[in-house]
């Protein structure tokens, strides 16, 4: 451990006050204890270099001083107020090692980097002589940050990555992660999947996914599709979108197992509403087709929009010139005319192309043209008489129709008829309706006052990508007041400042706009 301590230079500086020549040993005595009160003295007074040498006495023990470790971490703390750069050097090591205080890896590397920058040029050497003798996990990975990040040392990539290897060959299983990721991405397959293979053992879920898609796939091991399913389905369980996502391309595309449509489409949806990208996108693939799930327009064209934008633009082309003139190319330029163009009289044309192909989204934007107070030949009696038809067939239907009923546009004022088809559209997993009845929960409009419910129908939206700015700021209310269904409500700042600031989401109109580009 004395290999760690910072100060021990400071000990000896301390210690040649003391005048070694003299015979004497009471006088020797004296000295030293009239040195040991001006140090006191000085500390007290505020001089950060005798708090820095009182905290070395109480860390280590000094004649009168008896050894205490909280003791030495508040006098060294004192000093490092003062950004003296030793004394910050000290609290590290006390963090690092749980003296004086809770073990803090990360703060005891935060204080070591200031430490660092503030002129404490010992710290690096240090601790390159403890892994050289010990191979420290801790030693290593926080020279590895400094060999990252630059500090103290010029930045070094080649060198921080052996230091995280050490810590990996210590058994770190998140540098054994980190370690295959690197040679991964190096294009190493086989040290990857070793990595991988360690640190999957110690429980890490990305590890075992990864080690699952390359014993998959045959890369850098020898293929098994049936053990790599295996991992993969462990990695799904734990929680691990990506994992979701490629059992759903294997059960789509029937590779190692046979197809199966349904167990694709819950997948991928589950990977979608995660995050993954590629899964949207595909997702809005299957709901267009009608794979795995009823066929949906409304919802693919959601999907898709969520998904076209990093990766898939191209195909969007091929789906389009794919379709031609088919009933789903009719649906996108009808939307175009009715969300981009506002030109209603061509949005119809194209709806009642697409109702007389017997899709139920035909029916449903004929109903929300006819409704629109911007056509010139609005007709709120039709409106609610083709909604009505339409949300027969139709999950967003169902959700228009409520505002109908709500507002009383074609139909006597209903609340009541109006909350039964935002529950049904909810329930259906219609974004817009989780909002609007999350607003309602939130407000007691038409509903009991449940926050629970509140939030978890906004996150429900949320996870969509179709949180809706006001709900946003109603959710963020939900964080303030701590309502025990949300995640993360230990960083609910962060989450309450994102929420309050949302924007509205404009992938479908930029979805819309590509089209008459393509």
């Amino acid at each position: 451990m004395k290999k760690i301590i910072v100060i021990m230079a400071l000990l000896s500086v301390s210690m040649t006050s003391i005048n070694a020549a003299v015979p004497v040993k009471k006088i020797a005595k004296k000295a030293l204890a009239d040195s040991t009160s001006v140090i006191i003295e000085k500390a007290k007074a505020g001089d950060a270099t005798a708090q820095n040498t009182l905290g070395v006495w109480y860390y280590t023990g000094k004649d009168s001083i008896k050894q205490d470790y909280k003791e030495a971490l508040q006098w060294w703390a004192r000093s490092a107020k003062q950004e003296n750069a030793d004394a910050i050097g000290n609290m590290a090591m006390c963090y690092q090692l749980g003296r004086g205080t809770e073990k803090d890896s990360a703060l005891a590397v935060k204080l070591y980097h200031a430490a660092i920058k503030k002129g404490n040029t010992s710290i690096i050497p240090q601790h390159e002589e403890i892994v050289k003798n010990t191979k420290s996990v801790f030693s290593s990975l926080m020279l590895r940050d400094c060999f990252l990040k630059g500090v103290g040392v010029k930045k070094d990539f080649k060198k921080a990555t052996a230091y995280q290897e050490i810590a990996a060959e210590e058994g770190h299983v998140d540098s054994q992660f980190a370690i295959a990721l690197h040679y991964l991405n190096d294009k190493q397959a086989d040290k990857a999947a070793s990595w991988f293979k360690n640190a999957a053992h110690q429980g890490n879920v990305g590890a075992t996914y990864y080690y699952g898609y390359l014993m998959f796939n045959g890369m850098g091991i020898p293929q098994d599709k049936e053990r790599g399913i295996k991992l993969l389905e462990k990695a799904a369980k734990k929680g691990f979108p990506a994992a979701d996502y490629q059992l759903g391309r294997i059960y789509r595309e029937g590779d190692g197992v046979e197809k199966d449509a349904s167990k694709a489409f819950e997948y991928i949806k589950k990977a979608a509403y995660n995050g993954i990208v590629d899964a949207k996108w595909e997702l809005g693939t299957m709901y267009q087709k009608g794979e795995g799930a009823v066929q949906d327009f409304f919802l693919s064209v959601q999907w898709m929009a969520e998904g076209i934008q990093t990766i898939h633009k191209k195909e969007l082309e091929n789906l389009i010139k794919e379709d031609g003139d088919g009933v789903f190319s009719l649906y996108l330029k009808g939307l175009r005319q009715f969300y981009v163009d506002n030109d209603y009289v061509a949005a119809i044309n194209y709806f009642n192309k697409v109702d007389k192909a017997k899709n139920p989204e035909g029916k449903t934007m004929l109903g929300l043209c006819y409704a629109n107070k911007d056509y010139s030949k609005q007709n709120e009696k039709k409106a609610f008489k083709t909604l009505t038809k339409a949300a027969e067939n139709s999950k967003v239907a169902n959700y228009y129709l409520a505002s109908l009923y709500e507002l009383g546009i074609g139909v006597t004022k209903d609340d009541k008829t109006a909350v039964d088809l935002l529950k049904k559209a909810a329930d259906d997993g219609i974004a817009l309706a989780e909002c609007e009845l999350g607003d309602r929960y939130m407000a007691g409009n038409g509903v009991p006052t449940d926050f629970t419910k509140a939030a978890q129908l906004y996150l429900d939206a949320e996870a969509q990508n179709q949180l809706l700015p006001e709900s946003a700021r109603r959710l963020a209310e939900c964080y303030k007041k701590k309502v025990s269904v949300l995640p993360d409500l230990a960083d609910a700042n962060k989450r309450i400042e994102k929420l309050e600031n949302q924007k509205a989401n404009t992938n479908l109109i930029n979805l819309l706009k590509l089209i008459e580009k393509l």
